[in-house]
């Protein structure tokens, strides 16, 4: 059975700080990752293998982050990847409108960039098209200074037909710790990590909120607009929905930890009593940087000679997004803290034109008062065997109601169940004379508007664990009869690095043009090598 809501409790802000100290004794978190290519149509998705390590161990955060920023410095996309055992490999979307341009691709987790911004804000250029929105025409362009290729040994031959094997030669005693071949990028100067120190002036300081459960959503309120009394709700909706509670701190800074919530696509902001929040903002994640002056984007500029190279690169695009990746559909455990005591499937009675019209006829539990011509409603508490003196928490897919005059007249139509609880209910500090919830068939809300106060923002949960990608860069088999436009056609961090042989078979693509390979080695000295080497597919 679908669950109605999951309500959860927030951890305080005194929690918080006593996690900030211990954050902060404990050493700086290291963050790591590789991209599998650097030149991407918008659309596509930017796979990452990352990690975070804490004195060379795991970190204990739960969350690492990856964002795209502009060259005016301008968040343009985050994704909010699962960390287990340090470890996370996940992908970003990219927004299909975004301008053709090199973006910054920067990963980090919430604590990371303020412990030690070199380790722990790491970052590399990658390159961004959309037809519709096209870079500079030139009649040249720069070329791109790639890797310089340092290994002759790497590849047996540098021109290679479609379709044909290629033989990647692994060198001899060194531990293979990860191995690319993929579609090079002509139009990008500037290749590989771009160092912190190098690009930024300043970072602004934020008190550390480490990430021990799950995602917290940060809101703030205008300093001169705190009132440390006043009670503000935040819902996460998706297949399911949760709601969440927080008072701003003398700062304004509030923080609603989803724990165990997950998936989500959207949030509900409200302050108690749907009071106005023209004051009210969701923080991001994401750090605030300042370039240095001297840190300059690249240029995109393409010729027209460039044409058939990007109609082959889109091509690749849209067949790497066939090869889907599996997600663990699992659900994840999830603290409650509400039991209901009646439930009401409402299909199994007569439909009413009017919620005031259901609870007259068929729950009993409930009643309705009319003060000042509005209705209201009172719980029968079941522990004193009395009525409640107040309106209930009322709630709509875990979206607190605060009119319950406008709740009464609504056609519940779009309502698949209703739930009471008939005692006190307590979320956090807060107290409530009860509960009355109803859960609509799509958790849509059943086509009850969100409060007028009320702030709706797209900000999407944490990504789905990728369960298997073991077959993303595969060449589609004989029998599919798809043409192999692959931009990708080998990375191990899809598969085990073959540690122990001494080559690797790649098969090439139909899809013609310069492809790279990399290796990346550690010595029995502990040393790290990287070999580069190119080829082309005609």
């Amino acid at each position: 059975m679908r669950l109605l809501y999951k309500l959860l409790v927030v951890f305080s802000v005194s929690l918080l700080v006593v996690q900030d100290a211990l954050c902060q004794s404990h050493g700086n978190e290291k963050i790591g990752f590789s991209i599998p290519k650097t030149i991407y149509f918008g659309g596509e998705r930017i796979w990452i293998s990352s990690q975070a390590t804490l004195n060379d161990s795991p970190t204990e955060s739960k969350i690492i982050y990856a964002e795209l920023v502009n060259r005016y410095n301008e968040s343009v996309a985050v994704a909010k990847m699962p960390l287990e055992n340090g470890r996370s490999f996940n992908f970003l979307q990219l927004p299909v409108n975004l301008p053709s341009d090199h973006y910054l691709l920067r990963v980090f987790t919430r604590v990371s960039p303020y412990q030690n911004l070199e380790e722990g804000l790491v970052q590399q250029f990658v390159t961004v098209f959309n037809r519709t929105v096209p870079p500079a025409v030139v009649p040249e362009r720069k070329l791109a200074t790639t890797p310089t290729a340092n290994s002759d040994a790497l590849l047996s031959q540098q021109v290679v037909r479609t379709g044909d094997n290629l033989t990647v030669n692994l060198p001899a005693g060194e531990e293979v710790k990860e191995i690319s071949v993929a579609a090079g990028n002509p139009f990008l100067i500037t290749q590989g990590v771009v160092s912190s120190s190098a690009a930024y002036e300043s970072l602004d300081q934020h008190k550390l909120v480490p990430e021990l459960f799950g995602h917290i959503v940060e809101a703030k309120v205008e300093r001169a607009s705190v009132d440390t009394t006043q009670l503000y709700y935040l819902s996460l909706h998706g297949d399911k929905s949760a709601l969440f509670t927080d008072r701003p701190d003398a700062e304004g800074s509030m923080y609603f930890d989803a724990g165990g919530m997950k998936h989500w696509k959207f949030l509900v902001a409200q302050a108690n009593s749907n009071k106005s929040l023209l004051d009210f903002q969701i923080v991001s994640p994401a750090p605030v940087t300042h370039f240095k002056n001297s840190f300059v984007f690249p240029e995109l500029e393409i010729t027209p000679a460039d044409q058939e190279l990007l109609e082959n690169l889109l091509k690749g695009g849209q067949v790497e997004g066939y090869f889907v990746n599996e997600f663990d559909s699992s659900m994840f455990p999830v603290v409650t803290g509400f039991t209901v005591d009646r439930t009401y499937l409402l299909d199994d009675y007569t439909r009413f034109e009017s919620v005031t019209t259901v609870i007259k006829e068929y729950v009993p539990e409930v009643r309705q008062r009319t003060i000042k011509k509005k209705k209201e409603f009172r719980v029968l508490d079941e522990v004193l065997d009395a009525g409640f003196d107040s309106n209930p928490l009322m709630l709509i897919d875990a979206l607190p109601v605060f009119d319950s005059d406008m709740l009464a007249a609504f056609d519940p139509a779009g309502f698949e169940k209703l739930e009471i609880l008939m005692r006190t209910f307590f979320l956090n500090e807060e107290k409530f004379p009860g509960v009355i919830a109803f859960s609509s068939y799509n958790n849509d809300f059943g086509g009850f508007s969100i409060p007028s106060n009320g702030i709706y923002l797209d900000y999407q949960g944490i990504q789905p664990r990728i369960a298997s990608a073991e077959y993303l860069f595969e060449a589609p088999k004989a029998t599919q009869k798809i043409m192999d436009w692959r931009t990708v056609l080998y990375w191990s961090e899809t598969q085990d690095a073959p540690s122990k042989t001494a080559s690797l078979e790649i098969k090439t693509p139909d899809l013609k043009g310069r492809f790279h390979v990399k290796v990346k080695t550690v010595t029995p000295t502990g040393d790290i090598n990287e070999y580069y080497q190119a080829f082309e597919v005609n």
